[in-house]
């Protein structure tokens, strides 16, 4: 519960702060979890390792770990200022698209329903948001947060500008279905085995379970999955790359094709992930500890 009154408190008495000032306090608060919560900061020098390579020098594995806190942090910083963000004028002057024109927009007007897909990379969120200057709407799956008082006060704020974000249930999966059916856009991510069915794949050149829930869902529908990712620049500025649609493979193995396209959909976030680590904002282990390591 304390987790529910800190976001609440924060949304209630710090949203109204200019993002600036967010962003300072979030600074702080990532520079005091990084030094003393010392399991987070072991899973995210793990993170860092399999991704950036076990050659990497611990000087510049541990300089991204810390950015990966301080994005981490900035993004409590714009959830709770969110309700107060002007939309039109960030869209105008903080953020920029790439490929909207080009991917998105003939995912949308083909009519097959659109399923947008990203990592928790960057802000994937601001990117989202700023779809709705587009006129695009979208449905997000979200994790489900304990207790569920906070799961929905999480999602109320993610939801305050007019998309619609929901915990994963089965009752989310068929508003996702009717929402595609109808030719609509929905968004979850790909990056992090949270609830329903995973399998194991290579990431970042080691196996480990990551969901299926994008490939399943495209595959069952005939949605069209555009890959998003969200890089944060100076201040509260995004840039966010729209990719060209993902291509499924077909060959009539359901099973090797789920394996086939959920290692495909991995490999465009790996390029991202690797030209900037420290925007991966994932605390918790990614991948099992390999033979010889200590769990």
């Amino acid at each position: 519960m304390w987790k529910y009154l800190l976001i609440l408190a924060c949304a209630r008495l710090l949203g109204r702060l200019p993002p600036r000032v967010l962003y300072l306090l979030a600074t702080v608060a990532a520079f005091l979890i990084y030094t003393f919560a010392g399991r987070l900061r072991q899973n995210v020098w793990d993170n860092m390792r399999h991704v950036m390579g076990p050659n990497t020098p611990k000087k510049e594995l541990r300089r991204a770990a810390r950015q990966v806190f301080g994005n981490w942090a900035k993004s409590y910083a714009d959830l709770v200022h969110l309700p107060y963000l002007n939309l039109d004028k960030f869209f105008e002057q903080k953020l920029v698209y790439h490929g909207f024109d080009e991917n998105m927009l003939p995912a949308i007007t083909n009519g097959k329903g659109v399923i947008i897909t990203s990592g928790h990379f960057g802000n994937a969120e601001l990117g989202i948001q700023g779809l709705l200057a587009k006129g695009v709407k979208v449905t997000v799956l979200t994790e489900p947060i304990q207790p569920p008082a906070l799961s929905r006060l999480v999602d109320g704020l993610r939801a305050n500008k007019g998309h619609t974000f929901l915990p994963v249930s089965i009752g989310s999966i068929k508003v996702l279905l009717r929402s595609i059916k109808a030719g609509g856009v929905v968004g979850l991510m790909c990056d992090r085995d949270i609830e329903g069915q995973s399998i194991r794949v290579p990431f970042c050149g080691t196996p480990t379970s990551m969901p299926v829930g994008v490939v399943e869902l495209a595959t069952r529908t005939g949605a069209t999955i555009v890959p998003i990712f969200v890089y944060r620049k100076n201040g509260n500025a995004c840039e966010a790359f729209l990719e060209p649609p993902l291509e499924l493979v077909n060959s009539g193995d359901p099973q090797a094709d789920l394996k086939t396209n959920v290692r495909r959909l991995l490999e465009r976030f790996e390029a991202h992930l690797r030209r900037d680590p420290g925007q991966w904002t994932v605390l918790e282990t990614v991948w099992d500890a390999e033979e010889g390591e200590e769990p």
